[in-house]
């Protein structure tokens, strides 16, 4: 694919926007979110420094930016997200190979179609459905707090950790080895990988905020010994030659699990994390029983207004 610079009065994320549509090409036609970030950030030879560098906010700019892109192509028919975590070609998109310009005026339009309902919405406009946050904003703010908070941990803490989250997703007899002559490695434990059969598993942490190294993804590949797997946590994030390095013929397979990774389990399994629950109006749904529901908001109570204001019901104490 032919790309063209990128014009600065441009955003950004329109550069994205054809390698999103490669990189799910490549995938077969459907993928996780990070697994577009990764093949995106290949296609484009995004070097690590930009892959990897922090926003004002301290999410990441590179995956914020390819959201973001991946947000106009949705609007625009090119994919569809039919679950969660999930990102689709659309049968009009399976064989389109999009150039830089086609991406820029599919910005252009979806940027003036926005500009034009943010126009005619009254004001205050409560926030809607189809609005999206934007480009410099994090996705949570709980997980970079969070990787703050694992990365003021002592090396010992960080261990225990990392430990705790095994046990938690399964892996039985787990223990921390790490300190002084730990041979390379922070931990081992036993995945059970049916009624009787089990596999040792050992494991590595890392408190960074910056790259783990190649260097370091094969020092712990040979510190692994008679484990069948490895698993390299890192509140940081692995470079292009650590990710190859951790995938090397003939050498101990090694899991690799980045900060945002971690954040990922995190969430998944409810381990650090606790659930919390919102609720949107469905303005589409409310659209059916008469007058604008996003305007109605907004009307003032009338003397045709019946009744009270009705009141939050209370547990009784």
């Amino acid at each position: 694919m032919t790309q063209q610079p990128t014009d600065k009065r441009q955003a950004q994320f329109v550069q994205w926007m054809p390698y999103i549509l490669d990189a799910l090409r490549e995938l077969n036609g459907s993928a996780t979110p990070r697994e577009v970030y990764n093949s995106v950030a290949r296609l484009a030879h995004v070097p690590d420094e930009k892959r990897f560098a922090k926003l004002g906010s301290g999410s990441l700019r590179f995956p914020n930016q390819v959201a973001w892109a991946r947000q106009y192509l949705v609007w625009e028919g090119l994919l569809s997200s039919p679950k969660h975590g999930i990102w689709m070609l659309t049968p009009s998109s399976q064989t389109l190979h999009l150039t830089y310009d086609q991406a820029r005026e599919i910005a252009r339009k979806w940027g003036s179609i926005r500009a034009d309902k943010r126009a005619q919405a009254p004001k205050p406009l409560p926030e809607s459905v189809d609005d999206q946050p934007s480009v410099t904003s994090p996705p949570n703010g709980y997980a970079e707090e969070l990787l703050v908070q694992l990365q003021a941990l002592s090396s010992e803490s960080f261990e225990r950790f990392c430990a705790d989250l095994l046990k938690h997703l399964g892996l039985e007899r787990v223990r921390v080895t790490g300190g002084t002559g730990d041979k390379g490695i922070d931990g081992e434990g036993y995945l059970p990988l049916g009624p009787i059969v089990t596999a040792k598993i050992a494991f590595q942490c890392k408190r960074y905020s910056g790259p783990v190294s190649s260097g370091e993804v094969q020092g712990f590949q040979g510190a692994v010994g008679d484990a069948e797997k490895g698993i390299f946590f890192t509140t940081g994030y692995f470079t292009d030659n650590a990710r190859d390095a951790a995938r090397r013929p003939g050498c101990k397979p090694i899991e690799l699990i980045d900060g945002d990774r971690l954040i990922e389990l995190l969430e998944k399994y409810e381990f650090g994390l606790l659930p919390a629950r919102t609720y949107q109006i469905d303005y589409n749904l409310m659209s059916n029983y008469g007058k604008d529901p996003k305007k109605a908001v907004h009307l003032p109570l009338g003397n045709d207004t019946q009744g009270t204001p009705r009141k939050r019901r209370t547990s009784p104490s």
